[in-house]
């Protein structure tokens, strides 16, 4: 068998060719609903100042209680505990929340036309005993077709990558489209479910309600002890004692009248 011999062929072509490609986008937003209950509570008149100003650094100090929007506010489990001193008005909120999602799709057509030159080249081999069968020109033959396969891969190529191009050029867009719809059906979702959830958080407002009560009369508590005792410094009382019991804090002290 003698050397192998080498044919190569260039082939060229006017890829001229319209296309057409639907660019898609589909986007996932979410949102929390939320329903609200809450009940407002005047202190009224029955704190005096003393008490009142003894709430204020109490609540200042005390831990899980922060001064937020001009009023003292308390996280619970399902709600919100706040004390506005400037109308002394207790004020509790149940909250029922749900997480909602929703997708939007938008879609666009985008069209184009390449139309240029394009080359691709072919091999073929053959022998010159005639080995196998082949000859130069069954050689040239086979590198003829390869150029035509290589042409038909190229034109793919380009095609596909004008398609490319035309995704990433338009896709901004319709994901922005697609965003839109989907946040506005979110907030359509949001405002439906919000209003069934008020029902559920008005059920629990009770529960909460009392939960919220314990800790600010807890804190109450505290501002009174705070105001009796400085009440009774202030007067220079004697034998001050304090001592709490089941719940129950008694002070006593002497002083004259």
């Amino acid at each position: 068998m003698c050397n192998p011999r080498r044919v190569r062929v260039q082939a060229t072509r006017q890829l001229t060719q319209t296309w057409e490609q639907e660019v898609r986008r589909r986007v996932t937003a979410t949102g929390m609903a939320v329903g609200e209950a809450r009940t407002r509570e005047p202190l009224g008149s029955n704190l005096g100042a003393p008490v009142i100003a003894a709430l204020t650094a109490v609540l200042s100090r005390a831990a899980g209680w922060e001064w937020r929007d001009e009023a003292f506010r308390h996280s619970l489990a399902g709600g919100e505990l706040s004390y506005h001193p400037d109308v002394r008005v207790l004020e509790i909120v149940a909250h029922a929340t749900e997480q909602v999602s929703a997708t939007g799709t938008a879609t666009a057509l985008a069209r184009g036309e390449v139309d240029e030159a394009i080359t691709a080249e072919g091999a073929g081999t053959y022998y010159d005993d005639r080995w196998g069968g082949t000859t130069e020109q069954t050689a040239r033959d086979d590198a003829q077709r390869a150029a035509e396969a290589a042409l038909d891969a190229v034109a793919r190529q380009r095609i596909e990558q004008e398609r490319a191009a035309a995704d990433r050029a338009e896709g901004a867009d319709v994901e922005r489209l697609a965003a839109g719809r989907a946040r506005q059906e979110v907030a359509q979702l949001t405002q439906r479910r919000g209003a069934e959830l008020r029902a559920a958080a008005a059920a629990r407002l009770t529960q909460v309600g009392v939960q919220g009560r314990n800790i600010f009369h807890l804190a109450l508590a505290e501002a009174y002890r705070d105001a009796i005792l400085a009440y009774a410094r202030s007067r220079q009382a004697q034998g001050l004692t304090m001592s709490e019991r089941d719940g129950v804090l008694d002070i006593e002290f002497e002083m004259e009248a």
